[in-house]
């Protein structure tokens, strides 16, 4: 396939989804990190969009989620995605802007594919500390891929 790659970590929007057939199945953990590998291999960008703006000061946890399933990712599943693969860098009037492609914005065409990774949270055993300090539960992460179907 061609296509782009889009990837979202645990949300999807109904603009995402074409009007006619799509497929989603699960793939495993291997399958996700070939396609990912495929993709960038041959030239095509893996475009990560994220329902948050995780460039908002007010975001910093949704911010902390996404670079610690970044960090689960590589570590359980030896795939690499960091935080600045969700920020695109633009260049206007000389000065450079970060922005991030908001989940709503994409929608699967064609050859394009949304690849949706889920995880749920485990809280790490009592270290004496009073802070509720979740952590992704590695054997939770789910990989999602959607198609558009002729």
């Amino acid at each position: 396939m061609t296509g782009q790659l889009f990837l979202s970590f645990w949300d999807i929007c109904l603009e995402n989804l074409p009007a006619g057939g799509f497929s989603h199945r699960q793939m495993t953990g291997e399958e996700a990190r070939a396609l990912i590998e495929r993709t960038r291999r041959q030239g095509s960008p893996v475009v990560c969009v994220s329902n948050d703006d995780l460039l908002a000061p007010y975001k910093k946890r949704e911010v902390q989620k996404h670079q610690d399933l970044c960090t689960a990712l590589k570590e359980h599943f030896s795939i690499l995605l960091s935080l600045s693969d969700f920020i695109v860098p633009d260049e206007q009037e000389g000065q450079t802007l970060s922005s991030i492609i908001p989940l709503q914005c994409v929608q699967i065409q064609e050859d394009d594919r949304l690849l949706v990774i889920t995880c749920a949270y485990t809280l790490p055993e009592k270290s004496g500390s009073t802070s509720l300090n979740f952590r992704v539960a590695p054997e939770t992460v789910e990989f999602h891929l959607i198609e558009a179907t002729p």
